[in-house]
């Protein structure tokens, strides 16, 4: 009788469960709440059974209240209630975090436990990288540059250049890419963005360090002595270059007539009066610590190429005549017209060349002429340019001007072709045709007269 009490005990013992008077268990869930700073959060630990056991509250690995300790006050703003919940008042973004209800059973039984979470929701802050929002680095480095963002939830981060949104694969706080081009120095802003409150921004100024680059408006300026001119050339650089201006490779003496001027990034050599000895090369030379560069500008006082005019035409059956219009300080002394015919599935005809005495009337500087010629073929296409010559030498050959006799067929709307469309060969042909025809030069225009020679050989050559 006594071993079948026994066996009946056990049978009770074993079949205790969450519903037995001696185990605790939880009623409430786990829970995670999300709200804003100031807010009064409950987390529940409703327990079954609980007997004599001690609830305990943990907040991450801090003890902050013990049923068994009502004297344990770890924040005056946190506080368990008589059904065990957590109160937590007054949240601050430190609270954020996870909370354990903690039921302490006797030996040899362990503690059961139950996790809540907390996420006080705060906006978005943003600090950039380098603290101080400027990166120098040297064109070709690699430029690296980043935002540290807070907040909760943890802020999504996007990018703009300059106010224009970059179009990244992803969304990353740190950028990292090569500075191969100064194009890509500017002002860059992250954004970061959580929902919560309004987005926060950084921004970092991105400065790539670069050797001078120069621009000049004209490499080649026309002028005459007695003219005002002005050899212009624009330089950027970072650091600021340092610029100079020489010829012949020495440095130019200013003076009231001849000025050095300057406006951000344009650089100006002033000549109030074009003296004969000003004419030749000129270079503008800029430098900074990473290197120099230099261009070249020539003051010249040939005239500037021929143009031929829109209303060059009116063409018979074997006479055309052509009008063209030069501008030259200097009257102009003579031209050579010279045209060939023209075959596009031809090349190397031989040009024609015809010297025309200039309108010694002509006061200038812009200089008209016009040209009939004669027993042309019937209905063909031909092609021509002008040369033009001052007292300073030849011009550069004209644009080249496709027009025909009547009835030719052009294929084409416009009779005046841009130089591109010309043979370089017969060009420079023709120029040095036109050149080799200077047998009357002055002492001052020999030098001259044999660099351009050599210069115009050396192209054909090449």
């Amino acid at each position: 009788m006594y071993a079948l009490k026994m066996i009946t005990v056990q049978v009770l013992l074993l079949s205790s469960g969450p519903c037995s008077a001696r185990e605790p268990y939880f009623r409430s869930v786990p829970t995670t709440v999300k709200t804003s700073e100031n807010d009064t959060v409950l987390l529940p630990c409703y327990v079954n059974d609980l007997g004599y056991n001690a609830v305990r509250w943990w907040w991450e690995n801090q003890l902050v209240a013990d049923s068994s300790n009502p004297g344990l006050v770890s924040s005056p703003r946190i506080k368990m209630l008589p059904n065990n919940t957590l109160q937590v008042s007054d949240l601050q973004a430190e609270d954020t975090g996870e909370y354990k209800c903690q039921i302490i059973r006797p030996e040899p039984w362990g503690p059961i436990q139950q996790v809540h979470a907390i996420e006080v929701l705060y906006p978005p802050s943003v600090t950039p990288i380098p603290e101080e929002g400027l990166l120098e680095v040297q064109l070709g480095e690699e430029v690296v540059m980043g935002c540290s963002a807070s907040g909760v939830p943890h802020p999504i981060v996007t990018w703009s250049n300059e106010g224009e949104e970059m179009q990244l694969l992803d969304n990353r706080p740190i950028l990292r890419f090569q500075a191969h081009t100064r194009h890509l120095a500017g002002l860059y802003q992250c954004i970061a963005i959580n929902g919560v409150g309004s987005p926060a921004t950084a921004t970092i100024q991105l400065r790539i360090l670069f050797p001078p680059e120069i621009e000049v408006e004209r490499p080649w300026v026309h002028a005459a002595p007695g003219i005002r001119s002005e050899l212009v050339c624009n330089v950027l650089a970072d650091p600021d270059a340092k610029v100079i201006w020489l010829k012949n490779d020495v440095p130019v003496i200013t003076s009231t007539r001849v000025v050095e001027l300057s406006t951000k990034n344009k650089y100006t050599l002033l000549l109030r009066t074009v003296h004969p000895l000003d004419f030749g090369y000129f270079k503008c030379r800029a430098m900074n610590e990473l290197g120099v560069n230099e261009k070249i500008i020539q003051l010249s006082g040939v005239a500037n190429p021929a143009i031929f005019k829109n209303e060059s035409g009116v063409p018979s059956e074997t006479n055309y005549t052509l009008i063209w219009e030069v501008d030259s300080y200097s009257s102009i002394i003579e031209y050579n017209l010279l045209f060939q015919r023209y075959s596009p599935h031809t090349k190397g005809h031989e040009w024609t060349k015809l010297i025309i005495p200039a309108d010694s009337s002509s006061p200038g500087p812009i200089h008209s002429k016009s040209y009939t010629l004669t027993g042309l073929s019937i209905a063909t296409v031909y092609e021509a340019m002008i040369l033009s010559r001052n007292r300073f030498g030849w011009s550069k050959p004209s644009a080249i001007l496709r027009f025909g006799t009547e009835g030719a067929d052009f294929g084409y709307d416009e009779h005046v072709l841009p130089t591109e469309t010309k043979s370089e060969d017969n060009i420079i042909r023709a120029e040095l045709a036109a050149i080799l025809r200077q047998t009357n030069l002055g002492t001052s225009s020999q030098a001259s007269f044999i660099f351009t020679m050599l210069f115009l050989i050396f192209r054909l050559w090449v």
